[in-house]
């Protein structure tokens, strides 16, 4: 396939497109680009995206136990011709029910099939997702560049699938019962109806490709949607931002988006009076053009509401593609680790936490901790209703124990709703999460100098530590985890401090 520019100028041969790169250009051509010619500008993967990229490998080898008697085409990814000459010598042969790994090319796109199962009719075209909504577009444009391949390469394609995990299945022991962990979300339709837009989009991304430059694209939502594009660093340096910019607005939603962006409104300073915003909005507007925080005249009596002794509490749990114990499903949260600060009326603070550190179902041993360290009075802080449904999965899980865990929630006394109904200071940037309102009140507290700094670390080094054989490193990542959770729960002792001093001598 040959093009030439508009300018006359004749372009570089386009290298080859695979699947990923198809939904790289797919989400912005600038990311496709740079993907081919400046690698060297992506941010590098995190630990916690790293062990994602992981869960999706052993998953997709799980899935093709599901399909016996299958053959891998293995071969590193620079051998595609030895790859691809694999893949039809299996093609041709009958006696061979699914093929893993396909290799498959058409028109300068480089496949990798997950599963290609025969049927009686040709090939069902399988592909595997961590995940457990096979509905994703972004997975269906994913199966459509394949099943536009494997149609061009001259294979009848009766089927289109994603294979996920079905949230329903519950495990019983041993052996996962691979008929009922996955569901297939069929993707047909959707590649047959696609297979022109997709053979546009692919002539389009070989033609930008050629180009002697990269394509001029600005940053926008593009830049998180459906991924976060790990070019997003080099595309913004030395870019100038606002200090308040209009996504710093609560919920901002398409449509006010659009008309802000069409008014050519970046910052929150720059909003007419008179356009219409929501309440919470209009709030953190007005607290933006004023520079001071804006405190409703309920808070000091909200503030009164919960009773000592206060219990502030925090879990940490990590949620495994697969079920590790009996009872659970696919990605059901399993909490690990909680922390618990208990403040008396005098203002004295005690501390108590439980981390379960053996490679064993921890649900009993830390909901009896739990049940100990808040006793049965008081109320008990929290920061959103994630130990609300945290307690209620217990509950659930452990019969005997129920009645004592669902009190808890009865003792239950959320902060979030509290600050966000009634405080906003203008550092808080739109955001009400803890980790954005701390440092904004309590100078010099945040969680930046700290080794695990958020949920999702916590839980992959969580898991990893787990399977550490080295007793040191082990050690190390569970003292961390302590020093986290011990972190969020100390944090919303400062702040409610802090509110009940603002609530008396304003904000």
């Amino acid at each position: 396939m040959g093009f030439e520019a508009v300018t006359g100028q004749p372009f570089r041969p386009s290298p080859h497109l695979s699947k990923s790169r198809f939904i790289a250009g797919t989400q912005c051509s600038l990311r496709l680009w740079n993907d081919v010619y400046r690698r060297d500008l992506a941010t590098s993967w995190s630990d916690t995206q790293q062990a994602i990229f992981d869960r999706g490998t052993a998953i997709g080898e799980l899935a093709q136990q599901r399909y016996p008697g299958g053959t891998l085409v293995g071969f590193k990814h620079w051998e595609r011709s030895e790859a691809i000459a694999e893949t039809n010598r299996l093609l041709a042969d009958p006696s061979v029910p699914a093929i893993y790994e396909a290799a498959l090319e058409h028109e300068g796109v480089f496949v990798r099939v997950d599963v290609l199962a025969r049927n009686g009719y040709g090939w069902d075209l399988i592909e595997v997702k961590a995940s457990t909504r096979p509905e994703k577009e972004v997975f269906k444009r994913d199966a459509a560049i394949q099943y536009w391949v494997a149609t061009g390469a001259g294979l009848k394609i009766y089927q289109a699938g994603i294979l996920v995990l079905d949230t329903n299945y519950v495990y019983e022991g041993g052996p996962y019962d691979l008929e009922q962990l996955f569901r297939l979300g069929d993707a047909t339709e959707f590649c047959q109806e696609g297979l022109e837009a997709t053979e546009a989009a692919v002539a389009e991304f070989h033609q930008m490709l050629a180009a002697d430059k990269p394509p001029a694209i600005q940053i926008g939502n593009h830049c998180f949607t459906p991924y976060d594009c790990p070019y997003y660093g080099a595309c913004t340096a030395g870019m100038e931002f606002h200090d308040h910019p209009i996504s710093d607005l609560y919920r901002l939603n398409g449509a006010r988006r659009e008309q802000l962006e069409m008014q050519a409104i970046e910052s929150i300073l720059d909003i007419p009076e008179d356009f219409d915003l929501t309440p919470m909005q209009d709030r953190i507007r007005q607290a933006v053009l004023s520079g001071r925080p804006w405190q409703s005249p309920g808070l000091g009596k909200t503030l009164q509401e919960p009773d000592w002794p206060l219990h502030y509490l925090d879990f940490e749990a990590w949620q495994p593609a697969l079920p590790p114990y009996p009872g659970m499903r696919p990605f059901q949260a399993i909490p690990f680790l909680f922390s618990a600060h208990m403040e008396d009326s005098e203002g004295r603070l005690t501390h108590s936490e439980y981390l379960h550190d053996q490679p064993t179902d921890p649900r009993r041993p830390l909901a009896e901790a739990l049940l100990e360290a808040l006793g049965t009075t008081g109320s008990i802080v929290v920061y959103s209703g994630y130990e609300r449904r945290m307690i209620n999965t217990l509950a659930d899980q452990l019969p005997d124990l129920r009645n004592a865990l669902m009190a808890l929630n009865d003792r239950l006394w959320d902060l979030l709703p509290v600050i966000r109904e009634h405080y906003y200071h203008p550092d808080f940037r739109g955001s009400f999460s803890i980790k954005a309102v701390l440092p904004a009140l309590v100078k010099g507290q945040h969680w930046s100098d700290l080794a695990i700094a958020d949920g999702m670390s916590a839980a992959v080094a969580y898991e990893s530590a787990l399977a550490d054989d080295d007793l040191e490193n082990r050690g190390q990542v569970f003292a961390d985890l302590r020093t986290y959770c011990a972190q969020d729960t100390r944090a919303m002792v400062d702040l409610l401090r802090e509110l009940k001093e603002r609530a008396v001598n304003g904000p």
